[in-house]
């Protein structure tokens, strides 16, 4: 029965009740082959439930940096605390190549309980000065401006001021640049992708922007990238669910039924979890879209995404 729905969630769910151990194997492989979906969160997760993470170690300590990687990957997202646990020990750890350190350190922060390991072993001073820049980008898409901001601050003095003083451009100087569409197209893959549609590019989690310039000039584009807690659109309300094993969710909700929860994660990854295994459910007051996207952009590049945006019209 097992082999005929190997790879697919009705596998795990299966695996998982009945808590097969035997299979914690093919659960490896599940999560190194299917590590950036929610299939390789799922697999990580529940090989560790069954006891499995020596195998997870042995993997990680292996000669294999693709599949290190990969199965690093595969947890940063699972966000209980014996993910997390990895993720630290694997980045501030001794023995392991420095692209291995570094990739997990880049990849402490990507859950809910991630993020708040980030902040506690950065007040703690148990980073070392080379790797905080990867932990602190380990949260640079956290939903919590709070989280990025305090993250930031223990980035070197340099780093800080440079953030502190790149500021929201006015208008006057996004409407002197001549927009460049082509360009506009490159950053929205960059910033905007992972977590919107725009005809057949990118993934679903936020709106569709297909149409948004018929929506939005400009200045209303604008806003909505700097500050895009001012207005959440219905049915995009973001929600942190926290279960019994520890680990924690956030995304939006995109059905519920009396046993069966699904939620949309950016990326476009939906994780169906049990009602019986939710503890809590919180529904967020800011936007999921974090604030601040404008940063990483230069003045001209926002005005090419804006150009880019404001042209994608109704016909």
């Amino acid at each position: 029965m097992l082999d005929d729905v190997y790879g697919t969630q009705q596998y795990l769910d299966l695996v998982g009740r009945f808590e097969v151990r035997e299979e914690n194997a093919r659960l490896l492989e599940m999560a190194i082959s299917n590590s950036n979906n929610n299939l390789g969160t799922s697999s990580g997760r529940l090989l560790l439930s069954l006891g499995g993470s020596d195998m997870v170690w042995k993997e990680i300590r292996g000669n294999d940096a693709m599949r290190s990687q990969a199965v690093l990957q595969a947890l940063s997202k699972v966000g209980n605390t014996a993910s997390v646990d990895i993720l630290q020990n694997t980045a501030l750890g001794e023995g392991y190549s420095d692209e291995t350190r570094r990739y997990a350190a880049n990849r402490i922060g990507k859950s809910g309980e991630g993020e708040r390991r980030v902040l506690q072993i950065l007040k703690a001073g148990k980073v070392p000065p080379a790797l905080i820049p990867d932990v602190v980008a380990s949260v640079s898409g956290a939903w919590r401006e709070s989280v990025r901001t305090e993250a930031k601050s223990y980035l070197p003095k340099a780093e800080v001021a440079a953030e502190v003083a790149k500021g929201v451009p006015a208008m006057e100087q996004l409407n002197a640049l001549k927009a460049d569409l082509a360009k506009g197209k490159a950053v929205y893959g960059i910033y905007c992708a992972v977590c919107h549609k725009m005809d057949k590019e990118g993934y679903e989690f936020g709106p569709k922007l297909s149409e948004i310039g018929s929506k939005y000039g400009m200045d209303g584009l604008l806003k909505a990238i700097v500050s895009p807690s001012d207005g959440i659109s219905f049915g995009y309300e973001g929600w942190i669910i926290k279960l019994k094993d520890g680990s924690e969710l956030a995304g939006i909700i995109a059905s519920k039924t009396e046993s069966d929860i699904e939620v949309r994660m950016p990326g476009g990854m939906v994780q169906k979890v049990k009602t019986s295994a939710v503890k809590s459910m919180e529904q967020m007051k800011v936007s999921m879209m974090p604030a601040g996207l404008h940063g990483g952009m230069s003045t001209q590049d926002m005005a090419d995404l804006l150009g880019y945006l404001e042209a994608k019209k109704k016909m």
